[in-house]
């Protein structure tokens, strides 16, 4: 695993070794992985070679504890509010684990709210989120080719709130299609500190989410913060709930991408208990959604979602969503081009967007 000695260096930290300092190329490395909190919070204190850093990461991440308090009591009223309108609603992603794995939740950094709901409910949703005082930036309204909507609520420069709403669990179908909410929802737990009604997945399929979520979203890249957040994960589960795992992965197809984020988080912080969970995780029948692990381009997802649907006219559509995005998109993102322009804009999109897909699957989610 190619990592820089920096970060090799954070990572013993975080694993509880304290040979040697902190210096700033290696809280550097921290902040870049957004794990930087948590060496702040690290007792007894870490030893830094700069005498200034400690206290002032201390400060930033008093801060940090500031942001998220006022950010999760905006959060809990909103879904307080999806509760009252009888709208089913699982927090998970960032938002989820940084209230069931962390000792505080301002340690666990995310920059936004990811929320799961049934895509009857969506309509709804969106009215409720109106209502609260959240917009919907301009964006392609998908719905075969993306599983989410995104929205920001403005409270001045440098802390407005984001929230993505998901019906997907993930936006490639291969991954998407793999784990409906209510199945999800069967298995919820109460999530109270962010709602009287709100739940979070259970933390086996928690850590299936946060396998499937560093390949499908972000080219099975390295972070050491999602890392963490495997590494927590496993070591809380129960001989029980690793076979429950484990066969969870089998029935979705998704064993090598489990044990890919797995193994990677073992190698790095020393999971306990990994052992038997990655053999019960060995290789055995080439599954699709391996395709994904190293990454791959944008073209290749296009084609993994033509073959994961089941008839010409969905295909028809996802081809359809990719090329020819609502004319009111177009119209936010090309502003200076006059209406009768528009047809242009799309051309101009198309030339501009072809290297892209050449591109690996990266994404902000």
């Amino acid at each position: 695993m190619r990592l820089t000695a920096a970060e090799r260096v954070v990572c013993a930290c975080l694993r509880g070794e304290r040979d040697g300092v902190v210096d700033a190329e290696v809280l550097a490395a921290a902040r870049r992985h957004r794990v930087h909190l948590l060496l702040s919070a690290i007792a007894p204190p870490l030893e830094f070679a700069d005498p200034a850093a400690a206290p002032a990461l201390k400060r930033e991440e008093r801060a940090a504890a500031a942001f998220d308090a006022r950010r999760e009591g905006d959060t809990r009223r909103l879904l307080d509010a999806f509760g009252g309108a009888h709208i089913d609603v699982l927090a998970f992603k960032g938002a989820a684990v940084a209230h069931t794995l962390y000792a505080a939740p301002h340690l666990r950094p995310r920059t936004d709210v990811d929320l799961l709901i049934r895509r009857t409910d969506l309509d709804r949703a969106e009215q409720l989120l109106a209502t609260a005082g959240w917009q919907h930036p301009p964006e392609p309204e998908a719905e075969v080719f993306a599983a989410q909507r995104h929205y920001v609520k403005l409270r001045g420069p440098g802390a407005d709130w984001l929230l993505d709403l998901h019906w997907r669990v993930a936006n490639p179908r291969i991954f998407g299609d793999a784990m409906s909410f209510d199945e999800l929802s069967s298995r919820a737990v109460a999530l109270p500190a962010l709602g009287r009604t709100v739940r979070a997945p259970h933390h086996v399929d928690a850590l299936w989410l946060a396998c499937i979520h560093r390949v499908a979203h972000h080219d099975d890249e390295i972070d050491l913060l999602w890392l963490w957040d495997v590494h927590l994960l496993v070591s809380r589960l129960s001989v029980d709930e690793r076979a429950a795992f484990a066969a969870l992965a089998r029935r979705t197809a998704m064993t090598s991408v489990c044990h890919r984020g797995i193994a990677a988080a073992t190698d790095l912080f020393a999971t306990p208990r990994s052992a038997p969970l990655l053999a019960a995780l060995a290789a055995g029948a080439v599954e699709p959604s391996a395709r994904f692990l190293g990454g791959v381009p944008r073209a290749s997802v296009f084609v993994s979602d033509l073959k994961s649907l089941s008839s010409w006219r969905a295909r028809a559509r996802l081809a359809a969503e990719h090329l020819f995005p609502p004319v009111e998109y177009m119209r936010a993102r090309y502003p200076a081009w006059p209406p009768l322009l528009v047809p242009f804009a799309y051309v101009d999109r198309l030339v501009r967007g072809a290297p892209r897909w050449l591109r690996h699957n990266t994404s902000t989610d």
